[in-house]
């Protein structure tokens, strides 16, 4: 059946009656798609000219399109494996009048692949800018620029140009590249001084290679002309260069004056202060959908179409010194590295909470992990800072638009009612990396009250409050950082998920909690209960060891509870086989979705004496756990091994029971699944009973059959007689069916005839349609 389908599938890409002739002056572009078992994962994007022009998905297309016109061609899978080769030899081509222009199929989440078209189109072929004037002959033209000395440098559109222009910068090629400040470390929209048009001024370093994107602003659209810029040494920056004066500037590269304390010229230090009105003004209401990123950065709390708040967060720097960062390579442990903006993000930096009016947060905020660079100086400083080397300049600021991804609180699961959404920078009041701390801490804190709705459709809407009172914490401090605990004591220690309270979450706790699980000794409390679902559950000991394995500056997975659940993958959990001479119990599991980490499962009507593992020990080297005589199952890896996606059924573990209690064995629950996000998935068990009344008399407890190995009759012989109608199925070492026969009711005996099947090893099954036993057969000649 599967290669009959395949080959349908194969003539309908190639036919005719799918694709036709493009006219004149127009060339033809097919997106030809050989998918791999996960079609449904497929999607891709053409463009031409600039523009998309078609999208689709594992089907392919046929596209007409201006002759000579520059092509782009992306193809994404979701589940970021590609489409070759781990489920399935897929791949890709793409074909230009004929021509065969690109293939592929090893790719992660996307690949991209141009033809026909100038230089500069990509970051892979860009153009090479020194310092003078240029003109980018198309938006998002892309320029290479290495400077020749170390310094301040000015890259501007100011002149010549009437359209309304961006400028990006990137230290990298590929990533996350569009039309906001993501992925970048230098960037301007409006900021720069020239109204419609962009300046960035950058500390560029000797010896780097950086890539410069020139283009118009999407949102104000017009004839696009040719773009004029320029690149400017501005000079190297003049500073104190001894590391030990209370002035000392790292970038600067010419010498200047050094102080050194105590003298009264030492300055106070930097200052950073949120721009209040800037918050309020810019708050709005939309929804988006989450992606996994997102969910992962904690910036989601759910898949799916979800409401935020979303918000501008505008850091100005009103102190007496730069507030500087630097290098994330030189200073690592304060970034963040594993995200999905292409760029590393500096830590500690920003927090984003909702709090009752009682000073309770509820989980829903996140410390949103920014690249500190300068993006306006309106105050009279001088920009110098971007995600390559972080900073902000003294008057100078830093600017998170409310449009950019992640800028938001994620409402759709809050209640009714009033709150203080609070907005931090600097929140645990550290020192920047030359050890000076801010001036004051007054200025770190925006706050707006707010009443959060909900009309008769479930749509989410809210209202600002006047009167909107200073947030006290629960030590009384105004604007303060004390916490009620998990045990509801004030800047208490307790830590949730903790469960054997020695102050850090280890592997030992996700232990614990199976251990706890199956004995029925661990009860729900804010504490244990880090998924906050009210129950004591291998999810709960599944996040325990995420955040053992897995914690790390800028990811969320130590931040209980932890509620995200995801509603669009699947798995199914059954018996394939019972074998009541040998007292076993084979269980399947299906998840065609997602690599499975943890399982937890109840069966009834047997008691259990021991449970076998039969994944793959290579894949997933995990020990299933159970309490003899019990009747729950619980599997969760302590090394971050997955069981592999499966389509079609596949062996899970073997259940050996003592004495079978009911007539009827049923996995009776499946609790949880959980994927390799750590997040319980939906599940199913359609074959979740088997009888076994009357087996003995059946015969299906044992067969007997021999010669084995044959080469030509095989007799098979029912230890009782049968009473009722049986198949025997034969089938060969890839499970593809080679034989079947029926037995009629009273039949003790038969025969298969194997005299024409290849030699090697084949499975022997009987069955009555609800159980079935096996053995296997060796073809030799």
């Amino acid at each position: 059946m599967k290669r009959t389908l395949f080959t349908l599938l194969i003539c309908s890409l190639f036919s005719p009656i799918a694709w036709s002739q493009c006219g004149a002056g127009q060339s033809e572009v097919i997106v030809q798609i050989t998918p791999d078992n996960y079609p449904g994962e497929t999607s891709w994007e053409l463009m031409a000219g600039g523009s998309i022009v078609a999208t689709g998905n594992y089907l392919g297309d046929t596209i007409c399109v201006p002759q000579n016109s520059c092509i782009q061609f992306k193809i994404m899978d979701s589940f970021g494996d590609g489409i070759c080769c781990s489920y399935g030899n897929g791949s890709y081509n793409l074909i230009l009048d004929g021509s065969v222009v690109a293939t592929g199929g090893a790719f992660g989440s996307e690949e991209t692949v141009t033809t026909n078209c100038p230089p500069g189109t990509t970051c892979e072929d860009p153009l090479t800018a020194t310092t003078g004037s240029f003109t980018a002959p198309d938006q998002n033209t892309w320029y290479e620029f290495t400077p020749a000395a170390t310094g301040i440098y000015s890259i501007s559109t100011c002149n010549g140009n009437t359209c309304d222009t961006k400028i990006w910068v990137y230290d990298h090629c590929g990533g996350n590249v569009n039309e906001t400040n993501t992925g970048t470390i230098f960037y301007d929209d409006n900021q720069g001084g020239c109204g419609e048009q962009a300046v960035v001024e950058a500390y560029f370093q000797t010896g780097i290679t950086y890539y410069i994107r020139i283009g118009l602003d999407a949102s104000a659209p017009c004839v696009t002309d040719p773009i004029a810029f320029e690149i400017t040494y501005v000079g190297p920056i003049t500073g104190c260069m001894d590391p030990s004066a209370c002035n000392y500037n790292p970038l600067a590269s010419v010498a200047g004056t050094c102080y050194f304390y105590p003298d009264p010229n030492c300055p106070n230090g930097p200052d950073l202060s949120i721009v209040q009105n800037d918050v309020q003004n810019s708050l709005n209401l939309r929804t988006e959908q989450a992606t996994n990123c997102m969910v992962e950065e904690g910036c989601m709390n759910g898949y799916g179409t979800r409401t935020v708040l979303a918000f501008d967060t505008h850091i100005q720097n009103v102190g007496e010194t730069d507030y500087y960062i630097g290098n994330p390579t030189s200073n690592p442990t304060q970034f963040s590295f594993n995200n999905c903006h292409g760029h590393a993000h500096y830590e500690g930096y920003a927090d984003y909470i909702l709090y009752k009016p009682n000073g309770v947060s509820i989980p829903i905020g996140h410390k949103n992990g920014f690249c500190v660079m300068d993006l306006e100086c309106n105050n009279g400083g001088t920009a110098q800072y971007g995600c390559s080397n972080m900073g902000i300049s003294k008057d100078c600021g830093d600017i998170y638009n409310s449009y950019l991804d992640c800028q938001w609180i994620d409402i759709t699961d809050v209640d009714t009612g009033e709150y203080i959404l609070a907005i931090k920078v600097n929140w645990d009041q550290s020192p920047d990396a030359l050890g000076r701390y801010e001036m004051g801490y007054e200025n770190n804190w925006a706050q707006v009250c707010i009443r959060i709705t909900e009309d008769a459709s479930g749509n989410k809407g809210y209202t600002l409050l006047a009167d909107c009172q200073p947030y006290v914490d629960c030590a009384g401090v105004p604007y303060g950082n004390s916490l009620v605990d998990c045990e509801g004591n004030c800047g208490g220690s307790a830590m949730r998920g903790d469960v054997d309270l020695n102050q850090q979450i280890e592997l030992n706790d996700g232990v614990t909690y199976v251990n706890g699980i199956l004995n029925s000794s661990m009860t729900p409390s804010e504490c244990r209960d880090i998924s906050g679902d009210g129950a004591i559950t291998v999810w709960d000991a599944g996040l325990a060891v995420n955040c053992a394995l897995n914690d790390a500056p800028g990811n969320t997975v130590c931040d209980f509870p932890n509620t995200v659940t995801n509603p669009a993958q699947y798995a199914e959990i059954g018996f394939t086989e019972i074998n009541t001479s040998m007292n076993y119990i084979d269980v399947y599991i299906r998840n065609p979705d997602c690599k499975i980490v943890g399982y937890e499962f109840n069966v009834s009507g047997v008691d259990i004496v021991d449970v076998e593992n039969l994944v793959s020990p290579v894949n997933y080297p995990a020990t299933p756990q159970f309490l003899p005589g019990g009747n729950k199952v619980v599997c969760l890896s302590y090394q971050d091994s997955l069981i592999p996606k499966n389509i079609t059924p596949a062996p899970l573990v073997r259940i050996h029971y003592s004495q079978i209690t009911d007539p009827t064995i049923c996995v009776e629950e499946i609790v949880h699944v959980i994927n390799n996000a750590y997040q319980p998935i939906v599940t199913n068990n359609p074959q979740a009973c088997v009888s076994v009344a009357g087996v003995n008399e059946l015969g299906m407890q044992e067969f007997s059959m021999y010669p084995n190995p044959a080469s030509g009759q095989v007799k098979i012989s029912l230890k009782v007689k049968a009473e009722e109608n049986f198949t025997i199925v034969l089938v060969d070492a890839l499970g593809r069916t080679v034989q079947t026969q029926r037995l009629s009711p009273g039949t003790s005996e038969t025969s298969l005839d194997v005299s024409g099947l290849s030699n090697g090893m084949y499975r022997v099954i009987m069955t009555n349609g609800t159980v079935k036993t096996s053995k296997n057969l060796s073809i030799l000649r």
